[in-house]
């Protein structure tokens, strides 16, 4: 029996630096965007792992692989490892549970990796426009996010995948821990949110196919990806290359995909899609200084978002010719 091959390592990417003026906002989009290309990607893959549908996981895999991608998040990614929580702990959580359909529990440390295991649950495994009482598993999520195991079954990384909606639903207002996961990570979300409108007008402006898959739920977007320490580097990006398959086994027409680092560029490039849009993180402060912050907000040592010299970018691909 062969044994399994160490996949390639990606490419370098050449990923913009907040220097690269001339590479702000929107790149020059060409006359059709690039198809996805697995033969181009094959030598980076794993034939050691498997990413497996989150449809045929339990509850408590789901969770497990819920506080293993915060983990990783709150260490690795830029800005959340560079923003810090609002110091003083909202008291509508104290002594307060939430009930959905993954359970009924307290909210617990306020830390970083536990806050982001709850923005990834309100808002990304159960849906955040459902009322108090009846918020259930998000059906969509589980269609499209993919997990990968050790031989115990044991999660070890995961891959958060959705249908990119046309318009965004109402969140529901009375949600005192949907509050206290935004006291902190509102900054953040706005960020990435208010860069991808821009980008996705701009793609509905230069593709009436982009709209029009956009309309009829079409468009695939990943939203987080993620390993433990269990899961080598190397094999990670079979989670990605394995979404994208994922969404064309469903006739999905494009992906949209957002990096704040070089990996995620990489890995993206590897796949050929194409550079869409760029903002800077430190092209100006957008949370405020440690020395300044009050008890309620969150804050940075310099009040930038984040302390790599870099930025977002999103990214856009069709699947299918």
């Amino acid at each position: 029996m062969s044994q399994p091959t160490i996949p390639l390592k990606l490419p370098q990417c050449d990923y913009p630096t907040v220097g690269d003026i001339q590479q702000h906002g929107l790149y020059n989009l060409q006359g059709e965007l690039p198809f996805v290309d697995f033969e181009l990607a094959h030598n980076f893959r794993s034939d050691k792992y498997t990413a497996i549908p989150l449809d045929g996981f339990d509850k408590p895999q789901i969770l497990e692989l819920a506080h293993i991608i915060a983990s990783s998040f709150a260490i690795n990614e830029p800005m959340n490892r560079h923003v810090h929580p609002p110091v003083k702990v909202p008291t509508e959580i104290i002594n307060t549970k939430h009930l959905d359909a993954l359970g009924n529990d307290p909210f617990g440390p306020w830390t970083t990796e536990n806050i982001l295991f709850w923005c990834i649950r309100l808002i990304m495994l159960t849906n955040p426009s459902q009322p108090i009482g009846s918020m259930e598993i998000n059906e969509d999520l589980l269609r499209h996010s993919l997990m990968i195991t050790d031989s115990h079954s044991k999660p070890i990384g995961g891959a958060l995948n959705v249908t990119l909606p046309a318009q965004e639903d109402e969140l529901r207002q009375d949600d005192p821990f949907l509050r206290a996961m935004f006291s902190y990570q509102d900054p953040i979300l706005d960020f990435i949110h208010k860069q991808e409108h821009v980008a996705i007008h701009a793609l509905i402006d230069k593709y009436p196919n982009f709209e029009r898959a956009l309309q009829v739920g079409k468009v695939g977007y990943i939203a987080m990806i993620a390993r433990s320490a269990e899961l080598p580097t190397e094999h990670t990006f079979e989670l990605f290359a394995a979404s994208f398959e994922q969404f064309q086994k469903q006739e999905y027409e494009y992906m949209l995909i957002t990096g704040t680092n070089q990996w995620t560029g990489a890995a993206c490039e590897a796949l050929g899609a194409a550079r869409i849009y760029f903002s800077p993180f430190r092209d100006k402060r957008r949370v405020a200084k440690a020395i300044e912050a009050n008890k309620n907000e969150p804050y940075s040592s310099d009040g930038f978002i984040s302390n790599k010299d870099s930025g977002l970018m999103i990214y856009a691909l069709k699947l299918h010719r």
